[in-house]
């Protein structure tokens, strides 16, 4: 057979999933959209689980040409290989090796070979450091015009005699390896990709010969985020030196979050992201079990929160000062912010000072209007500068006052207070350097992460769970190390210990606990295993049926350790290895032999199975995409002993409550589930932390009883598997869209309303008013509001008698209601109604300007109370109506700053004191309101007065009466001045996105 003659018969023997299709009908999309001649790039992101070897497998096929594969390890090598067999038809007397290899001699329709040997160096072995040498000797026989042997011979005589010279000059170049720049530069340089080629061992040139001379025009890059930087650089020079024609890359965590340099490395290779399927599409599509995601809370111990206390002391004491408008800081801060005087007398303009230093502007900008400082008109607010003094925000001015103001002074008290300022900042994990302030992790950072107190959280989970699953358990706690590096800053001795946060703390507090114990927990690191004591003797049982079964030369021996309750086990011959401790462990798990194991992230991340898993605890510090999206796939694949397994996917925050730097924890938590999806307790399928629980979003700080609180609604919900299951609603129809929501709370639990604004609760008491709604004095209320709607006052009507025989026959049962109606309706709105009138106001603006579909009807504003009391808005449309939607609802309640318009809203003066009487009066007739707020127009309806008076209308008719105002006008700057930044609502709010 030909080279490509197998395409055609190869055909997937199942059918494909949802997903998959959609991922092959999108492939099919970027065939046709491809010109002729062009290079075609396709990434595609998928979960853990979701069949990517399979889909790719299929790209391969269908185009038709000879394809190279690259993993980054051998397991996934054989999946490729082992996953072909799915596509040859039974009796087709064709052997998978005859289509596919992961050999280097002969190459075939489809070749899995690994990034590393691919990319082996010549002259460097396996290590970037030889590597390094021969880039440095490059360079040393360039600039020196000297032979290349000589240069080598230099180094070589540097390290021997010299070695801190020759570390210091070696990094450079083992810098710019690992980034990738020094091969990119070899190539720009030459022009000519065999100079890089050149570089490589000679059995990679000899293989990369064979693959092009082949005809391997296709290249699919499986998990390829691994492509960052030294790899990303060979294989972009590799596909071009090949002539690649098609780049697949296929990933489940994208380098999103990486540095710039590195992300532009991953892009530039294999280009945007051009389909991506979340967790959940294969969730729903019965590929992965469902899951929900929970966090317990825990506060430092004693002697840990007082060490954080006494961090916060210095740094609390020097911001005191500075908070007094007549400090010399202060001045200073007038200085830079608002007189903003330039080396030649001139004020430099404050969109330039904004556009170079955006947060040192911001932080300015704030702390004056904190300590009372008029802000001057020239200043332009932005949404930032709302919020009260972040840590962060002093930081930068304190930077800038620091090393502009006390480091050029020759007086001793200022320098004394620049070395003050330097010390307080430093305990916070600031250093004051010449260059300005640079983070670090701070001991504060370490005794959050790793403190004593997580240990009892992990055990009240896992008591819980046990509960709830019995022998069913199946758990993994992960955590970064087996010992915690935090003794590597001294100031932290006497707080925490060397097993702080680490897996061995963890288990010895698990067979240290009688009921825990009972999981015969066993403990795998890269160092270490560990054992519970009852499980010892069946564990060396096990082990070796397992070895003698798969024929590996594994020997293993046992000493009891931490006074007995657990042993260590020590292995030896030619397969004892981390893996096949990992492998065999993982085997136990599955067996039930042990139901908990406790283990790093380095071995219980990427490419870690056990289906069992249904309990995962997550210890780590990892934030990134690609850390957090790993560790949560480990806990979800499909287990068909369990066919309704949901996991717990758990995380345990430390908060030191009323310290600055006490929610560095909770931030961390925020930043990790921004990035994924999960399910809400309304079964709405939403990324960010509001999955786990809505008041997340929106907290500022937390007690002892909050925390508790919080504790109490999580272990309820982890109780609620078999109803989360239920929401998940596996099998039923995706489009696979995000939404983009508006989340908000308020202060205020009433706004009282502008009874100038007829509603449909003006015209239903009216309406019941004049009917028998309200049982019991219903003829009064009719008569009540005949005389007010001619005008009369209440008083007048009773002393001309035209009301009062009736009035005093009647019972107040139905004056009673009428008056709580009026109260709770008329006079005033709770933040559902006043969520739905806003939405709707905006709703109609947006339509009748044109900007979402005419088709678009009330009922596609969806506007629901979530179970903390806060409020999610969307509208039901098309994503990009949908996003323009929630962006114009999240600037319509945002305070008045720098907009173009704005509006009025009025509020109807003292009704919480009124009688009965006077209720029902206000509510059947206006009465007198005053203007208390001023909202934006948002800036779409904004851009010509056409649409803001547009926008006018639609509020005059569901919000407040009032004029629009144009901010940029003499009047306008009044009315900033006034009401500018003001948030006189208490609103809270954030844009998330879901998925359906």
């Amino acid at each position: 057979m030909g080279t490509s003659s197998y395409d055609p018969f190869l055909k997937f023997k199942y059918p494909f999933r949802v997903h998959q299709k959609m991922i092959l009908d999108r492939f099919n999309q970027e065939i046709q959209r491809t010109k002729p001649g062009e290079p075609l790039r396709f990434h595609v992101v998928a979960p853990p689980g979701s069949g990517k070897t399979i889909v790719g497998i299929e790209l391969a096929i269908r185009l038709r040409k000879p394809s190279l594969v690259v993993c980054p390890n051998t397991a996934i090598q054989g999946q490729w290989v082992e996953k072909l067999g799915m596509f040859i038809p039974e009796n087709s007397g064709v052997r998978p090796e005859e289509i596919v290899t992961s050999q280097t001699h002969q190459p075939r329709f489809i070749n899995v070979l690994t990034y590393q040997i691919l990319s082996i160096p010549e002259d460097a072995g396996e290590t970037i450091v030889e590597l390094a040498e021969g880039f440095w000797a490059r360079s040393i026989a360039e600039t020196q015009k000297t032979e290349l042997e000589e240069a080598r011979s230099r180094i070589l005589a540097m390290k021997s005699s010299n070695s801190v010279q020759y570390k210091k000059e070696l990094s450079k170049y083992t810098k710019g390896i690992r980034h990738g720049k020094l091969l990119e530069n070899l190539a720009g340089q030459t022009g000519d990709r065999d100079s890089l080629i050149s570089l490589l061992h000679p059995r990679t040139r000899e293989l990369l010969t064979k693959l092009r001379d082949f005809g391997v025009k296709t290249v699919i890059f499986d998990e390829c985020h691994h492509l960052q930087t030294y790899w990303a650089i060979v294989m972009k020079n590799i596909l071009q030196w090949m002539g690649i024609e098609n780049i697949i890359g296929l990933t489940a965590t994208p380098p999103l979050d990486e540095r710039p340099e590195i992300l532009q490395n991953y892009t530039n290779l294999l280009g945007p992201i051009d389909f991506e399927i979340p967790t959940p599409a294969v969730v729903k599509d019965g590929m992965l079990a469902p899951y929900q995601d929970m966090t317990c809370f825990c506060i430092p111990e004693k002697k840990e929160m007082e060490y954080l206390s006494n961090c916060h002391e210095k740094f609390h004491n020097l911001v005191e000062g500075f908070k007094d408008p007549s400090s010399d800081f202060c001045s200073w801060v007038v200085k830079r912010i608002i007189e903003r005087k330039m080396a030649d007398g001139s004020q430099r303009e404050w969109r330039k000072l904004f556009a170079a230093r955006p947060d040192f502007s911001v932080a300015g900008v704030k702390y004056l209007r904190k300590v009372g400082i008029r802000i001057p008109h020239d200043i332009t607010l932005t949404g930032e500068m709302a919020g009260e003094m972040t840590i962060e925000d002093w930081a930068l001015l304190i930077e800038d006052y620091a090393l502009n103001r006390l480091k050029l002074s020759g007086e001793e008290s200022h320098k004394d207070l620049y070395d003050a300022i330097r010390d307080a900042l430093y305990t916070l994990g600031f250093i004051l350097t010449e260059k300005g302030i640079r983070t670090y992790i701070s001991p504060i950072d370490r005794v959050l992460s790793y403190s004593r107190s997580k240990l009892q959280a992990v055990k009240d989970i896992i008591r819980h769970e046990m509960r709830i699953l019995g022998d069913k358990i199946r758990v993994a706690v992960v955590t970064d190390f087996e010992f915690s590096n935090a003794l590597s800053l001294k100031k932290l001795d006497n707080v925490l210990d060397e097993e702080c946060g680490g897996a061995i703390s963890v288990i010895k507090e698990l067979v240290t606990d009688e009921e825990l114990d009972s999981l015969d927990p066993v403990m795998v690191t890269g160092k270490s295993l560990l054992c519970d004591d009852d499980l010892a003797d069946t564990y060396l049982k096990k082990f070796k049926e397992w070895a003698d079964e798969n024929g590996y030369d594994i020997a293993l021996s046992m000493k009891p350790v931490f006074g007995g309750r657990l042993c260590e086990i020590e292995g030896s011959g030619r397969d004892w290895n981390t893996k096949s401790a990992v492998l065999f462990t993982t085997s136990l798990l599955e067996k039930g032999i042990t139901k908990c194991i406790v283990g790093t992230r380095g071995l219980l991340g990427e490419g870690w199975d056990a289906v069992c898993l249904n309990t995962l605890i997550d210890l780590c510090c990892a934030a990134t995409y690609a850390s957090v999206n790993q560790l949560r796939g480990r806990s979800i694949r499909k287990d068909d002993r369990q066919p309704r397994k949901l996991a717990n996917n758990w995380d345990v925050v430390c908060f030191a409550p009323g310290l600055d730097k006490g929610s560095n924890d909770l931030r961390r938590l925020h930043k990790k589930h921004k990035q994924f999806y999960s399910i809400c307790a309304d079964g709405r399928i939403q990324k960010g932390v509001s999955h786990v629980d809505p008041s997340l979003a929106f907290l500022d700080d937390m007690d002892i009883n909050t925390i508790n609180h919080f504790n109490e609604r999580m272990m309820a919900k982890a109780s609620e598997r078999d109803s989360q299951y239920d929401m998940w609603r596996i099998g039923e129809k995706f489009v696979n869209v995000e939404q983009e929501s508006v989340e908000f709370t308020m202060d205020r639990a009433a706004v009282p309303c502008d009874t100038g604004v007829f509603t449909l609760h003006s015209a239903k008491l009216r309406g019941r008013s004049a009917s028998n709604k309200f049982k019991g004095g219903a003829g009064t209320l009719a008569l009540l509001a005949a005389v007010i709607s001619a005008g009369s006052s209440i008083p007048v009507a009773i002393a001309f008698g035209a009301v009062s025989a009736l009035f005093f026959r009647s019972t107040t049962k139905g004056i009673k209601n009428a008056a709580e109606y009026s109260r709770k309706n008329v006079l005033s709105m709770d933040s559902l109604e006043f969520a739905r009138r806003c939405s709707l106001c905006l709703f109609y603006a947006l339509q009748g300007s044109g900007f979402i579909s005419r088709n678009l009807l009330e009922r596609h504003v969806n506007i629901s109370r979530r179970e903390d009391g806060s409020i999610r808005v969307f509208l039901d449309a098309p994503s990009e109506e949908s996003s323009l939607f929630a962006k114009s609802l999240d600037e319509l309640l945002s305070p008045i700053m720098n907009q173009r318009y704005a509006v009025p809203r009025y509020e109807t003066v003292a009704i919480g004191s009124r009688s009965n009487l006077k209720a029902i009066s206000a509510g059947l007739k206006p009465e007198r309101s005053v203007i208390t707020s001023w909202h934006p127009v948002p800036d779409v309806l904004g851009t010509n007065r056409d649409r803001a008076e547009m926008f006018r209308v639609q509020w005059n008719r569901w919000v407040s009466r009032g004029d629009l105002v144009y901010l940029k006008s003499a009047e306008g700057e009044r009315i900033i001045e006034q009401y500018g930044m003001s948030n006189e609502l208490g609103i809270r709010k954030q844009l998330a996105n879901f998925w359906r």
